[in-house]
């Protein structure tokens, strides 16, 4: 599987009519977990400049970022996977824990009382597995120094491109945002 760094695209163009300057750099971390998600579960080619002409053609790429709940059910369809949205962590974790699929998940940020771990503001990150409560982390703005932020610093071991957390470290992360989960196979009902 491919780990995208949405760092390595600043020469793509990503425009929106609220961000005209934009690029997958700056804008891109849906693209990119989109991406690495369709990959890792088909084995097919998206590179990120065909994510984000997609999530464009899809209407997904009208505000800031990538509306993930626009793009998440299109690229779904397109390359055979279900699809399914949940604000509710703990289906998450059993979701992960029960090796069913991969879930984007959409970080809040800093905010009263809690110091972003893996933005300062609203992000998307791949959750690839959850073990004991450890949760694998594909962070498509991942580079060195990432996590040594007071605040961040010790939530978070890198092992390569993969970034490991108690899944409590995400749930707070994420608190009151969407998860997007995906899967293969039969349709899973409780979801």
């Amino acid at each position: 599987m491919n780990f995208y760094c949405q760092l390595d695209y600043e020469q793509i163009p990503y425009p929106s009519p609220t961000s005209p300057h934009g690029n997958l750099a700056n804008n891109g971390c849906g693209v990119c977990s989109a991406a690495m998600v369709v990959e890792a579960m088909t084995g097919r080619a998206f590179p990120p400049m065909e994510a984000a002409r997609f999530a464009k053609a899809c209407g997904a790429r009208e505000g800031f970022g990538t509306n993930m709940a626009v793009f998440a059910p299109a690229f779904s369809r397109a390359f055979g996977l279900h699809y399914a949205a949940t604000s509710d962590p703990t289906l998450v974790q059993a979701f992960l824990e029960e090796q069913r699929g991969l879930v984007i998940a959409n970080t809040q940020g800093d905010r009263d009382g809690w110091v972003g771990v893996f933005s300062d503001s609203r992000h998307f990150v791949v959750l690839s597995a959850c073990s004991g409560g450890q949760v694998a982390v594909w962070d498509p703005m991942l580079s060195p120094d990432r996590y040594d932020k007071p605040g961040r610093a010790g939530k978070v071991r890198l092992e390569g491109f993969t970034a490991y957390a108690d899944f409590s470290v995400i749930a707070n992360d994420c608190a009151g945002r969407s998860y997007y989960l995906f899967w293969k196979g039969e349709t899973i009902h409780d979801v």
